[in-house]
């Protein structure tokens, strides 16, 4: 939880200092998950298993073979070569199928948990900002490139449509929002120059705009909102 915004939000590390992915402000280190960190131990642990895996498998294996031809040679009446080297196949297949699995199973650990820190700190980021975010936002927040950042949140718009919208503007500019968090004024959201929904279902991750949602907005009356 963050001291200054009350967002639970991750951190991000710019060097060595500790950054709220919500509000910007400084936060101790270790006070959370870093999105440029979260998952990499898991990810990098995952793919070192897998490698000492294969090469316990390719190295077994090929110790087996030679110590059962070298026994057969030698012994070529009796079955030592044999046992010796089924043996020996044997343990390197369990160990390197064993270490193969494992790491492909932390390796997809990490993936997920890389995947679920980043989400957090968008949703802590739009609840911070009033719901209504933009590539560069996340990229500067998280410390992402602007094309990683426009990939998680267009992901988001598909996997979570009930809880992310995305609009585009009379320019062009493309914004994502988040209607939990909307705190646009109401005069911003009824007029017609205001921010539009454009967009509705993804055919082959291509949005799809809807012939109803690009006639013009007839302007909202003038509303006074009591809260």
């Amino acid at each position: 939880m963050c001291p200054h915004c009350r967002q639970n939000a991750p951190i991000v590390y710019r060097g060595v200092v500790a950054y709220c992915t919500a509000c910007g402000k400084l936060r101790a280190p270790l006070a959370g998950p870093a999105v440029n960190l979260a998952g990499q131990p898991s990810q990098i642990g995952g793919s070192v298993a897998k490698i000492l895996g294969w090469l316990v498998l390719g190295v077994g294996v090929t110790v087996a073979v030679l110590l059962t031809a070298l026994f057969q040679a030698i012994l070529p009446a009796g079955i030592i070569g044999w046992l010796l080297g089924a043996v020996i196949m044997l343990v390197s297949l369990a160990v390197g199928s064993s270490l193969v699995l494992g790491g492909r199973r932390l390796k997809n650990t990490g993936t997920v948990t890389e995947k679920s820190t980043k989400h957090r700190a968008i949703y802590a980021l739009a609840a911070h900002r009033g719901g209504v975010l933009n590539a560069v936002d996340v990229s500067r927040a998280a410390g992402l490139s602007v094309s990683e950042a426009d990939a998680l949140l267009t992901a988001l718009a598909k996997e979570e449509s009930d809880s992310v919208k995305l609009e585009v503007d009379d320019n062009g500019g493309i914004y994502y929002v988040f209607p939990e968090f909307d705190a646009r004024p109401w005069e911003a959201r009824s007029n017609e120059g205001a921010m539009r929904a454009r967009v509705a279902p993804f055919v082959e991750g291509v949005p799809v705009e809807r012939e109803d949602e690009l006639e013009p907005r007839r302007e909202a009356p003038a509303v006074h909102r009591t809260r």
